[in-house]
């Protein structure tokens, strides 16, 4: 069964850390199955509904490109085609070669109308981001993304992993040494994932600009971000996707002994690290609301 329809027992899709380990800022990438890539998930008709919206509305917020990438768009396009063709054609249909229908909403899109990643983002949950080595470097040229967490996409685009990343506590010490080198040495034959993860006090994916929002530990949410790197086979070009959930952040209480381990990894965070992740209000409180073992 593939990991998107098997929740795991907490009762999340992908899980808080339960080992009870300080909190590092890791790579993490492990192998992915192609027939894994594309994720569905009961929350996906939504997501699309939505995402549909949200192009329409503020197509400038969600969207960016360069100039001169347009075929390794094109490429990475065809790829993820085929894929929902060959792993999930129990709710897609492919009416003609640039057609792709989405069964359960009944949306369907040209790839060839418009720029196929705002396209293929209006049928898929994943945002995409083409990541392109300019000048020696790995440099983000082309993105429809539509759950923004908490940055802009306007301000990444023309810039390096190193720049992108340069708000992110910790990340000179931690990723950059191996950042670009990682890009280098990425397999067109082997595609990897990792999981990024936040905790938000209200559930909107789409949150481009960080809010000061505070709430009741018990009214938080637990948001993950279900990533996945692609590479081409014959130029530098790599595929990141992006995959949002957002579920309440009280089910693990359901298993007392994970949510204290999950306290004891947020009670190792710096206070760069609270601050960055939106918690500086109420991280003691999510602390001691996880250590409690009470739901409310």
């Amino acid at each position: 069964m593939r990991k998107d329809l098997a929740m795991a027992s907490s009762g999340f899709v992908y899980p808080p850390p339960s080992d009870g380990k300080p909190f590092r800022l890791v790579m993490g990438l492990r192998n992915l199955a192609a027939a894994d890539w594309i994720e569905s998930g009961p929350e996906l008709t939504a997501q699309l509904v939505e995402r549909q919206g949200l192009i329409a509305k503020n197509r400038a917020a969600v969207f960016a490109e360069l100039p001169g990438f347009e075929q390794p768009v094109r490429e990475f396009s065809e790829l993820i085609k085929s894929n929902l063709n060959q792993f999930h054609s129990d709710r897609y249909d492919f009416a003609a070669a640039d057609l792709v229908r989405h069964r359960e909403t009944g949306f369907e899109v040209d790839l060839a109308a418009d720029h196929p990643f705002i396209q293929l983002a209006k049928i898929i949950g994943e945002d995409l981001c083409l990541i392109s080595k300019v000048d020696q470097r790995w440099v983000l040229t082309a993105a429809a993304v539509i759950y923004p967490s908490r940055w802009l996409l306007a301000e990444k685009l023309g810039k390096s992993l190193d720049q992108i990343h340069e708000p992110v506590p910790n990340y000179k010490d931690s990723l950059q040494p191996a950042m670009e080198l990682t890009f280098d040495k990425l397999n067109p034959a082997r595609q990897v994932w990792r999981l990024n993860w936040a905790l938000h006090a209200h559930p909107q994916l789409h949150q481009p600009v960080a809010t000061k929002a505070t709430a009741d530990p018990a009214n938080y949410w637990w948001r993950t971000e279900r990533q996945t790197l692609t590479k081409l086979v014959k130029t530098d070009h790599v595929l990141f996707t992006i995959r949002n959930r957002i579920e309440p952040l009280s089910q693990i209480l359901q298993r007392p002994a994970e949510a204290q381990a999950f306290a004891q990894t947020l009670a190792s965070m710096n206070s760069d690290t609270i601050a960055y992740k939106g918690l500086s209000s109420d991280h003691q409180k999510i602390v001691d609301y996880l250590m409690s073992g009470q739901i409310n």
